[in-house]
């Protein structure tokens, strides 16, 4: 199972691929936003890494984001990413650059808000 360590690579290996898109010319803007949502998603993983916790399945993380009095505030940033997913991926909704660039706020928050939560004390 992957550790906090893994997540936060994937995290970021999925904002570096974010972040070599032009948004105004990509004919990819479902792939930026899907790519957007599971930074978030690993960002929120590393978090309950340090909790030995792993979610199974999306709704499963979804319930424990809610309920986290850690991360419970991230709820909507987390769901408006997700929703978005699904719509690109599954409805195949055409999001335009400027709605893509509003998203980027809400991983943003994830990110700082589950960064002191991540970093490992020395001993």
């Amino acid at each position: 199972m992957p550790g906090k360590s893994d997540h936060v690579r994937k995290a970021q290996h999925d904002e570096r691929f974010v972040a070599s898109f032009d948004l105004d010319s990509t004919p990819y803007l479902d792939w930026v936003i899907t790519a957007l949502f599971y930074s978030g998603l690993h960002y929120v993983e590393a978090y309950f890494a340090t909790r030995s916790l792993h979610s199974a399945d999306h709704r499963t993380r979804d319930s424990a984001v809610q309920r986290d009095p850690n991360l419970k505030q991230l709820y909507n940033d987390y769901s408006e990413l997700k929703n978005f997913s699904i719509n690109a991926r599954y409805y195949m909704v055409q999001f335009t650059a400027e709605e893509v660039r509003d998203l980027q706020p809400r991983l943003d928050a994830i990110r700082r808000h589950v960064s002191p939560y991540l970093t490992v004390a020395p001993p």
